[in-house]
């Protein structure tokens, strides 16, 4: 069973972590909806669908029926430490007429610094030097190379800029190892077709990466709504893009002559919604990533959060206050915040993101 921070909050007695949480998720339009999966351990071993199983059409009494199994593939995510130390100086609080107020002050910036570091991890963690994985590694494949070694098993994507939403999935090659061909395949968009690339022959499956071309190109809501069409079953509950981008969206649907619909939040602040989805920012999406030769390029996520799809792991304890008391070599005592957490991706369907956006 999965639980949202907030939630988490309403379950909890100490008034300094729901505070704290408060802060966390008060600017966080990631951290108010995302759920989290409360593990025992270290880590989580799930299995991540890949294609749903067959099924067919057959003739009463005398049909043969024809067993499909279901793809999967086996997935560690491991809790990653994401915490930090709030000194309070003795000083400070002996000559302050409000102990309290200084002690806030110095915690709710530590619970922002730690709500900016999850965002980025949760778009851009590389897997490595502690981080979980962010989506832009769980949603990115290896690129289609020319005259490289391929198995059966192996899948790729059309190079860079090109990527139509569909991954392509090494099905057979004239022996165990084989290269590809020298130009790159016109690569089928339906689900099942094949193209043969020298020795090797692809079988198109559903993807989750669309770009906008070689060099990237400007937004256009035709792009948006192909991004949103590679979420499937059921559309994604988020919207993720930078400020720049959410820009170009408004002046997209101003320039159609309609406004953006608008709901409130849960700190009644208006969200903005496109085609029923709430649209989120993020000043973790930059608008400098390079596609090609173009350096301005940014991207947007679409994803659907649960156990299904995007979901945040975390120890039971959720988010953790220690009062560590007073220190031996600084004149000062200390708060420690940490959150044992890290990022699920239960289904390759249920995220999509577009690169090459151009403002």
């Amino acid at each position: 069973m999965s639980i949202s921070l907030a939630e988490a909050s309403k379950l909890s007695t100490d008034v300094l972590l729901q505070g704290i949480i408060e802060t966390i998720i008060k600017d966080s339009p990631i951290l108010q909806e995302l759920p989290f999966i409360q593990i025992v351990g270290t880590s989580l071993k799930y299995n991540r669908e890949k294609t749903l199983p067959g099924v067919g059409w057959y003739a009463p009494v005398t049909g043969t029926w024809t067993q499909s199994e279901p793809e999967f593939e086996q997935v560690t995510a491991t809790l990653q430490i994401l915490g930090g130390d709030a000194d309070v100086d003795n000083f400070l609080k002996s000559t302050r007429s409000n102990v309290q107020d200084l002690e806030t002050a110095v915690i709710e910036q530590k619970a922002k610094a730690m709500q900016h570091e999850f965002e980025n991890i949760f778009l851009n963690g590389t897997g490595a030097s502690e981080q979980p994985s962010g989506l832009y590694v769980l949603l990115s494949d290896t690129a289609w190379v020319a005259d490289t070694v391929t198995e059966v098993g192996d899948i790729v994507v059309p190079t860079e800029g090109l990527e139509n939403g569909f991954r392509y999935e090494c099905t057979a090659s004239a022996g165990d190892k084989k290269t590809h061909a020298t130009t790159e395949p016109t690569w089928p968009t339906q689900e099942g077709a094949t193209v043969v690339d020298d020795q090797v022959t692809w079988t198109c499956k559903y993807g989750h990466w669309l770009g906008t071309g070689a060099n990237g190109a400007t937004l256009t809501l035709d792009n948006l709504d192909k991004l949103i069409d590679l979420v499937r079953g059921g559309k994604p509950d988020m919207l993720l893009m930078s400020k720049r981008t959410r820009r170009k969206v408004q002046s997209l649907i101003r320039a159609s002559g309609t406004v953006l619909e608008t709901r409130p939040g849960m700190f009644m602040e208006q969200i903005q919604l496109y085609n029923g989805i709430r649209i989120a920012v993020s000043d973790w999406i930059k608008d400098n990533y390079t596609v090609g030769t173009s350096t301005d390029c940014s991207a947007i996520f679409a994803f659907q959060m649960g156990e299904g799809g995007v979901c945040g792991l975390s120890s039971p304890e959720m988010l953790q206050v220690e009062r560590l008391g007073s220190l031996e070599t600084k004149d000062a005592t200390r708060t420690r915040v940490k959150w044992y957490v890290s990022l699920a991706l239960f289904s390759t369907v249920k995220a999509a993101m577009m690169t090459g956006v151009r403002g």
